[in-house]
């Protein structure tokens, strides 16, 4: 439930590079004014309006805006309101209406233009959808959405020199809009250039590391180039991420006899060239001992081998768990092995000189004789599946590893560590080391609650033996390896220290981004419940709830407000605002795979929105049936080869000529389910000067941090 950082975003996420302008694009609207036109004053508009949308009932919301508007014709906000829900309803002539009434009312408002131009251009009025762009850019030069409108519609027009052009200076301006980049790659392929379309694609991967979709892209370009590696690399990368890909499966296999180079040279594994210093926490008699499961898939479950690996930097001693009795004893700096035995069912323990040391059925555990200075490396493990940053390696451990048969399956491991050792190796996994370190004792207050709750009461994976999993169905603990001297004095700081509410354990979720507002975990549904300490409010200096009005969610969703998360010289801009292209044919195969009854997707409705926006209930309408999706993790599932980043979105669908849907443009908030802690949140009250108990108290109201008495 709690949601993280992965490894790469620990500097903050790779760097957006922005090329230098191109003056003469700007030189057409040289007397326009770049700075955005205010939005307009907060007016009157239908609160039953507002309701009705955010409870799906999109025909009576329209009908609630246009009372609205009948009642007052100056009613700029209903009027606008209105104009996206009939968006919303696919009512394209009826929205481009909307916004010319809104854009006479506010002739000085270049987002109003903007949206007019692709109201336009929707209900198939190019030479309207042209002069609103037009309009919106000589109000605003930069203006995103009408730069990205142009360029689309000159592409649809066969224009893709005129649309690289507008491209290139909004990507001057926005270089993390990936939807921009994607089109960028559509011109350049347009155009006769494949060099400069494999690059769009890698671009577009990088304003935005979860869009796998690139990769799809990327393979295919590289394939009809001849490159065989490069297409071959990106198949394998998205069969990391889903492994039941249909296309990418064909293609790896189709590719994988012709390459030049091992595929552990194209994808590097993430070896360990040294032992890193073993640093213990102090022991305590009544610390909490955290079991953990090593090297789990996406969702948290064994992610069995045939074979484990593993070498200590110290004598260490092969233990029968149950009993305690030492079965075997092993030096320093030899690999030794535990395998599937010839006999049906068993397994086997091999020295590093290849001699059987001994078979098990069930389980053995691996124990450094000195503790407190020696660790255990278990190599080539699969990491982080399920994720677009999934690859293999070497984890160092502390404690106990346990080596489990799941029956014939095979073996996976089980890593028993002291609770504030296991915080150790967390800290740094879900939030950056150079996160301030007040957000840092946050951080590690709300990890011991997530783990002692995880243990004692969700018990995810007790049919497993372990309390958590080592991944984002839990909490990313990477041992060792994932530990530094700051997020050990973080944790050191805050040592023994929960949450409580009213003497109990709180439950403490945490995103890593919330996208400027949280909400309410009763609110989220698929299985989480109301609890009064955990309540959506604004992530600004009021903390007040806002719940935005159809064109408010918009503008909210398409700009980048300042709120205490966003925080651009710290994150990836992506973590805090982001858009996507979604293919309609992947879109549609992946709700097929969960409900084959559907038929051909046609339309999307949103049945229900938190009021921070976020979407939790989505009806997709089929040919042969409809299909509910209400579960968060789900929802985020059919919309992404990697799981798009938040529920926190509008979409809009594009059509063909027939009315078949083509493709479905994203633009969203945050990085992760929004409910509780929000990590950039609390950096960005730390920098203001919060301790991590004020952090606390915001996130989780009326809770109280208490000691566990060691």
């Amino acid at each position: 439930m709690s949601r993280m950082i992965d490894a790469g975003s620990k500097a903050g996420g790779p760097e957006i590079r922005t090329r230098a302008p191109r003056f003469f694009f700007i030189l057409l609207f040289a007397a326009a004014p770049t700075a955005p036109a205010a939005a307009p004053a907060r007016v009157k508009t239908s609160e039953q309006g507002v309701a009705l949308f955010y409870s799906g009932k999109l025909e009576d919301a329209a009908r609630a805006f246009d009372a609205a508007i009948r009642e007052n014709s100056d009613d700029l906000l209903s009027t606008l309101d209105a104009a996206i829900v009939r968006r919303d309803l696919e009512e394209h002539h009826r929205s481009q209406e909307l916004f010319e009434e809104a854009a006479a009312l506010d002739p000085d408002n270049p987002h109003i233009q903007a949206a007019r131009g692709w109201a336009s251009m929707r209900a198939g009025n190019r030479n309207s959808a042209r002069g609103a762009f037009y309009a919106a850019l000589k109000l605003q030069a930069d203006n995103e959405q009408a730069l990205l409108g142009l360029s689309r519609l000159n592409l649809d027009m066969g224009r893709p020199k005129s649309a690289l052009t507008t491209l290139e200076h909004l990507l001057d301006v926005h270089p993390e809009n990936t939807i921009a980049q994607v089109f960028r790659a559509r011109a350049k392929e347009a155009l006769g250039d494949p060099k400069g379309a494999i690059a769009a694609y890698q671009d577009a991967y990088k304003s935005d590391p979860t869009y796998t979709e690139a990769r799809l892209h990327l393979g295919r370009l590289y394939r009809q180039a001849g490159n065989v590696d490069a297409a071959w690399t990106q198949y394998a990368r998205i069969l990391a991420v889903d492994s039941r890909h249909e296309e990418a499966k064909l293609r790896a296999k189709e590719l994988r006899p012709r390459l030049t180079k091992k595929p552990s040279e194209l994808i590097p594994e993430r070896r360990m060239k040294r032992y890193l210093p073993v640093v213990r926490a102090e022991p305590a008699e009544t610390m909490p001992v955290i079991r953990v499961g090593i090297g789990t898939t996406a969702g948290g479950n064994p992610a069995v081998k045939e074979a484990v690996a593993f070498v200590s930097d110290g004598p260490f001693d092969v233990l029968d768990p149950e009993t305690g009795k030492i079965l075997a004893s092993a030096p320093a700096n030899k690999v030794w092995q535990a395998r599937r035995a010839h006999r049906r069912g068993e397994y086997e323990l091999i020295d590093d000189a290849g001699k059987r040391v001994l078979s098990f059925w069930r389980v053995i555990a691996l124990s450094a004789k000195d503790p407190k200075r020696h660790s255990i490396i278990v190599q080539r493990l699969d990491l982080s599946q399920g994720t677009g940053w999934a690859a293999q390696g070497d984890r160092q451990l502390k404690g106990v590893i346990e080596i489990r048969a799941r029956g014939r399956a095979g073996l996976y491991l089980v890593n028993q560590v002291p609770l504030e050792d296991y915080v150790y190796g967390v800290i740094n996994e879900e939030m950056p080391v150079k996160f301030d370190l007040e957000a840092l004792k946050a951080q590690a207050v709300i990890a011991r609650n997530h783990a002692l709750i995880s243990k004692m009461q969700y018990r995810y994976h007790r049919r497993h033996d372990y309390d958590l999993c080592d991944g984002q169905h839990c909490q990313v603990f990477s041992g060792i390896g994932g530990e530094s001297e700051k997020g050990r004095r973080a944790v050191d700081a805050t040592r023994g220290e929960v949450l409580r509410y009213r003497g109990r354990l709180a439950q403490t979720p945490y995103s890593s981004n919330c996208g400027g507002h949280t909400q309410d975990s009763g609110e989220v549904g698929g299985g989480w419940h109301a609890a009064p300490y955990l309540l959506g409010r604004k992530d600004d200096k009021e903390g007040s709830v806002e719940r935005k009005s159809p064109w408010e969610l918009e503008r909210w969703l398409k700009s980048r407000p300042k709120v205490y998360c966003n925080l651009p010289g710290y994150l990836h801009p992506a973590q805090f605002r982001w858009s996507r292209v979604v293919s309609a044919n992947e879109f549609g195969d992946r709700v097929r795979f969960r409900d084959d009854e559907l038929g051909l997707w046609r339309k999307l409705r949103v049945l229900k929105r938190a009021k921070s926006g976020n979407v939790n209930k989505l009806k997709v309408q089929g040919t042969r049936s409809s299909h509910v999706v209400d579960k968060e993790t789900r929802m985020r599932g059919i919309f992404g080869l990697s799981s798009i980043r938040d529920t926190m979105f509008t979409f809009e669908i594009e059509r063909n000529r027939k009315g078949v849907p083509t493709e479905v443009y994203l633009y969203g908030g945050g990085w992760g389910h929004n409910v509780g802690l929000c990590q950039y949140g609390a950096l960005g009250r730390a920098l203001e000067g919060q301790t991590y108990k004020e952090i606390l108290g915001h996130y989780y109201a009326g809770t109280e941090v208490e000691s566990l008495g060691y």
